[in-house]
């Protein structure tokens, strides 16, 4: 989906939902200027996918129109098949790595990261003979690290590692890792 699809779904959801939302409040959902957002609406409304009724002056209710509907629907679909795809290539992903560390003679896996990549990388556990022990989340790792609070970063056994699952903090979490005496390769990895 392109960033106006995304756009465009994100207007229809609010509509939907608030159809007494203003332009204003459209432009901080969708993260745009005012001026962007009323070309937006203006967009939608002459193609006919929302209907603007006003209530009083300055004051404007927004209804989604069938068109409209069937133009969600076909977005939501868009959206939907690639978030899946993006999930399976993920998915997939993990599996070679899992099996890569299996093949390794890994046992246990502390998983560290962001909360959906977790989320996918704990299905990859099924079916093989490594365990999934714990684990950490990002956010809380670097606020602690951050405020020099006391980091419970687990006791790595032989046979165990951390695999670092983060799209935005890798070089972050890898850093703490490091600082803490954890060594890449041999007490964690990334997940790429």
């Amino acid at each position: 989906m392109t960033p106006e699809e995304i756009r465009t779904l994100t207007l229809f959801n609010s509509v939907e939902s608030k159809p007494g939302i203003n332009q204003r409040q459209l432009a901080q959902e969708l993260d745009v200027s005012l001026g962007l957002a009323n070309t937006y609406f203006k967009r939608v409304l002459k193609k006919g996918w929302v209907r603007a009724k006003r209530v009083k002056p300055r004051r404007w209710l927004y209804f989604l129109t069938p068109k409209g509907a069937i133009e969600k629907s076909r977005l939501s679909i868009s959206y939907l098949n690639r978030t899946l795809e993006s999930f399976r290539e993920l998915k997939k992903k993990g599996d070679e790595l899992i099996q890569i560390l299996s093949d390794k003679g890994i046992k246990g896996v502390h998983l560290c990261g962001e909360d959906d990549l977790i989320e996918i990388l704990s299905f990859c556990f099924s079916g093989i003979d490594i365990k999934l022990i714990s684990v950490i989340p990002e956010i809380s790792l670097i606020k602690k690290y951050t405020s020099n609070k006391a980091l419970n970063l687990p006791k790595i056994k032989k046979g165990e590692l951390i695999i670092i699952a983060s799209l935005e903090n890798q070089n972050l979490i890898a850093n703490i890792l490091e600082k803490k005496g954890f060594k890449k390769n041999g007490n964690w990895v990334l997940f790429t």
